[in-house]
């Protein structure tokens, strides 16, 4: 059975169908969106949906490298990462 993200967060995927989002399997892009842009409860959810080592994790494997300057550089002080690579941009040619 496909676990469906709660309506309340629905405009934090403005460009897609939330109802076909599976939280397993769109895992990596759920989070994208919600560190991004989402509230403190939209991050509680993630949180209690996937766990913060799993959030960690995913934010080490491909969130540095999605997620804005601004942010990434936020995750990175809430995990404790003193990596550089965590607070420069990753892509020189668009550094935002």
């Amino acid at each position: 059975m496909k676990s469906a993200i709660p309506e309340r967060f629905a405009a934090l995927f403005w460009d897609v169908d939330v109802s076909a989002l599976d939280t397993t399997q769109h895992r990596p892009f759920i989070l994208d969106r919600i560190l991004e842009y989402g509230g403190i409860e939209a991050v509680r959810w993630a949180e209690r949906r996937y766990g913060l080592e799993s959030i960690k994790a995913y934010f080490q494997r491909r969130g540095y490298k999605t997620l804005s300057v601004k942010t990434r550089s936020y995750w990175a002080c809430v995990f404790g990462l003193t990596d550089q690579k965590y607070s420069k941009p990753y892509n020189s040619l668009w550094p935002y």
